[in-house]
């Protein structure tokens, strides 16, 4: 599997750490995060390019088939 960094393109994801899934829009309690029904559909995760530039990614991928859709800095408007 690779994640595209957007400063470095594509890289294994064994230079990546996965850190935490971000909440759902609207969750406002640690039961939405932590009591959480697993799905198959895309999640949005943090990740951590730490054997590269060691930016923060926010990644939506499906856990189910570990494809990754989009990847965005975190922070990044685009």
């Amino acid at each position: 599997m690779q994640i595209v960094c957007p400063h470095c393109g594509p890289r294994e994801i064994a230079e990546y750490q996965f850190r935490t899934l971000v909440p759902e829009y609207g969750a406002d309690s640690p039961a939405a995060l932590y009591e959480r029904v697993s799905r198959s559909d895309d999640s949005v995760e943090y990740w951590q390019h730490v054997q590269g530039c060691r930016a923060w990614l926010i990644v939506r991928r499906n856990p189910s088939s570990a494809a990754v859709g989009d990847v965005r800095l975190l922070g990044s408007m685009r």
